[in-house]
């Protein structure tokens, strides 16, 4: 009988402990003491068993063997050596059976060579996969009872800070290698040039690499994965490691538990000390997405309402396009990114209208520059708004002393439960039921306590305008004083004009469209346009807007 022996280990650290050893040397006794001759040996070293037995390299050599013929009996360890989940294990038997190869594990009583031990194995098959399924939710639910505390899980820390003796994230003020700054020192650098100076990222990476700072992986020391091999980094700021700390909320104070999960899961907010505050957080957004406007690098031309300009039909955003007109010349058009792909909700080409670029920065601009110049009936419209506002505030504030209270009751709640579970009148399943619940309704109390918040600053940041507004009518007049730059236009246009929204009307008695441009004013109420004035697209362009 030719027998052959199938070990495997989960994961490098078992490797590393010899663990695949002792499966060995196991099945040398066994084979020793059963007077069995082994001729081969199949072992997956940090393989885990939640893949198909073909997926592994050991594992598919098994097979090709198997199905050439070359093994008549299979020695195994234990069942889960074969796999981590009944499918996967009842599968990679039925296949070994097919190829005429009997199974046998070594430290349990079943054999395939007959009906009993083939029953048994599907018993104990159905075992193993209830023990890992138990044992996966026992660990989740520790796993959030832990991060509800605060606790660090493991994962990369986020530069800046560190994981202290009790598990939870602290301020990482130590002085980095050779640098007088700490790591949240680099971090509250990093968020002072983007939300005070609104430098790029580029602007911020190039400066840190100028200046020597090490970074996260070069600091301590580790390698990244390529192919099989682990190789150091390059150890320099990168605009995206810039942008990705920008974006991340740990740095206000806010950590998300389980967002990187593949899983559907539970996403627990949890509060963790904040290297910068919030109002800096947010500013450093908007610079963010500013500049991701203004972002002129790769652009052949210029158009003064990039971003601005919104599609009524599917809500994606217009871009400025050149097309060929007369005698091959360019001209300018901005067209609805729906018409470009299959996006957007109306799941196929958008039929908005194109809107000449030229026609439609004349309006805006002769609009902006009639309020520079007379701003009377624009600040009596910004007062009656400002009335508007302040009656909004009382309701909102009202609002907020209530949800603030519902979510101080919810931390009662809270204690009641766990009263109830130390007293034994509730099970830990109904705990972890009650306190998923309680916490699902604080984090949506949470949610709109943050945006009344934000509506809150919103007017506040509009009060703030209002007062200003005259100071910004004589500083705008002053800039006008010579012949404009298309930047200077541009930061005008984006101080004055909110929004624009082109909604594309079809008519039973005309075959082109029309268009209605809305223009939303920070210093007037909306401004409506038609396009009986423009002019149509030029041959070459989409002919059926």
């Amino acid at each position: 009988m030719r027998l052959a022996v199938y070990a495997r280990v989960s994961s490098d650290d078992q490797a590393e402990r010899g663990t695949i050893e002792n499966q060995l040397e196991f099945a040398r006794k066994y084979a020793d003491l059963h007077q069995l001759k082994i001729v081969k040996w199949y072992k997956d070293d940090g393989v885990t068993g939640t893949i198909p037995l073909e997926a592994r390299p050991a594992g598919r050599e098994l097979l090709e063997d198997a199905k050439n013929g070359q093994i008549d009996l299979l020695l195994i360890y234990r069942l889960d050596r074969l796999g981590r989940s009944a499918r996967i294990i009842l599968n990679a038997v039925h296949e070994l059976e097919g190829y005429g190869v009997k199974i046998r594990s070594m430290t349990e009583p079943f054999d395939t060579g007959d009906p009993s031990g083939r029953f048994l194995l599907t018993i104990l098959a159905g075992v193993a996969d209830l023990e890992r399924e138990t044992i996966l939710e026992r660990m989740w639910y520790g796993a959030n009872r832990a991060a509800r505390t605060g606790k660090w899980l493991g994962g990369i820390v986020p530069y800046g800070y560190r994981v202290n003796h009790e598990g939870f994230l602290e301020i990482n003020e130590d002085p980095l290698p050779h640098s007088d700054m700490s790591e949240a020192g680099v971090v509250r650098l990093i968020f002072h040039m983007l939300a005070n100076q609104g430098l790029s990222c580029i602007k911020v990476a190039d400066y840190l690499n100028a200046l020597g700072v090490p970074t996260s992986y070069t600091k301590d020391d580790r390698k990244v994965t390529r192919g099989k091999r682990k190789e150091k980094t390059s150890g320099i700021w990168r605009p995206a490691r810039i942008r990705n700390i920008i974006i991340n909320t740990t740095y206000k104070g806010i950590h998300q538990y389980g967002k990187r999960s593949n899983k559907k899961r539970e996403i627990i907010e949890r509060e963790v000390p904040a290297i910068v505050d919030v109002e800096t957080w947010e500013k450093a957004q908007q610079v963010l997405k500013d500049n991701r406007l203004e972002a002129l690098r790769n652009a052949k031309n210029r158009y003064l309402l990039r971003g601005l300009i919104k599609c009524q039909c599917c809500g994606l955003t217009y871009t400025g396009i050149n097309y060929p007109g007369s005698k091959r010349t360019l001209r300018g058009y901005y067209v609805c990114t729906g018409k470009q792909a299959y996006r957007g909700p109306l799941q196929g080409k958008c039929p908005s209208k194109n809107i000449p670029q030229d026609w439609i920065e004349d309006l805006v601009w002769n609009d902006c520059l009639t309020f520079i110049h007379y701003p009377g009936e624009a600040l009596k419209e910004i007062a009656a708004t400002m009335e508007t506002k302040q009656a909004e505030k009382h309701d909102l504030e009202s609002e907020l002393a209530v949800i603030r209270k519902a979510i101080d009751d919810k931390d009662i709640e809270r204690q009641s439960i766990l009263d109830l579970f130390r007293k034994n009148i509730i099970t830990f399943s109904d705990l972890e039921k009650q306190i998923q619940k309680i916490n699902q309704e604080k984090a949506f109390l949470e949610e709109r306590l943050r945006d009344i918040q934000s509506s809150l600053q919103a007017g506040q940041d509009y009060a703030m305008k209002t007062t200003n507004a005259i100071q910004l009518l004589h500083e705008l007049r002053n800039k006008l004083n010579d012949e404009p730059s298309f930047e200077l236009k541009r930061e005008i246009v984006k101080t004055l004009v909110q929004s624009i929204q082109i909604h594309t009307i079809y008519e039973e008695h005309t075959k082109r469209p029309r268009a209605s441009v809305t223009i939303k004013y920070s210093f007037s109420k909306d401004v409506i346009h038609t396009d009986t004035d423009s002019s149509i697209p030029p041959e070459g362009s989409e002919r059926e807007t």
